[in-house]
């Protein structure tokens, strides 16, 4: 299980880390990797790309890598969504050989990332990520 520390640092969305529940979000995102057949892990991430949360069987480096990716993947998506048409970004799905990245946001700016393996049912995965957003979505606005 990953360590976290609580810092009392407010994001640039207002996100105040030091009132996170970490064992909430874990217990979530440990919930919705285990109902969804495939879906492997799932890692919520602040604004800035910092984990917050990350779901059972990940390490803290590879939940960090993990963060990392979906960070740049939403940004890269936020920035060709402007181009396109000025709106926010909502979901971003990365079909890869190993499986298949989703990447959502999620309330107060974080983003929840879910990893599926490559024999899951990409539309189970996209349902699994949209209910764990509302789920999530819920803990970070009773915060805010």
């Amino acid at each position: 299980m990953i360590k976290r520390r609580a810092a009392a640092v407010r994001s640039s969305a207002g996100l105040d880390r030091s009132l996170l529940d970490p064992g909430l979000l874990d217990r979530i995102l440990d919930e919705g990797v285990a109902r969804a057949a495939g879906v492997r892990h799932a890692v919520l991430l602040s604004p800035d790309g910092t984990v917050l949360s990350a779901s059972r069987g990940l390490s803290r480096r590879d939940a960090e890598q993990l963060a990392e990716v979906a960070s740049g993947f939403h940004g890269l998506a936020g920035s060709a969504g402007r181009r396109a048409r000025p709106a926010p970004v909502r979901r971003t799905m990365v079909e890869m050989e190993s499986g298949t990245l989703f990447v959502a946001a999620a309330a107060a700016g974080a983003c929840l990332a879910v990893l599926s393996a490559v024999a899951a049912d990409p539309a189970t995965a996209a349902a699994e990520s949209a209910r764990l957003v509302d789920r999530v979505g819920e803990h970070l606005r009773a915060l805010g």
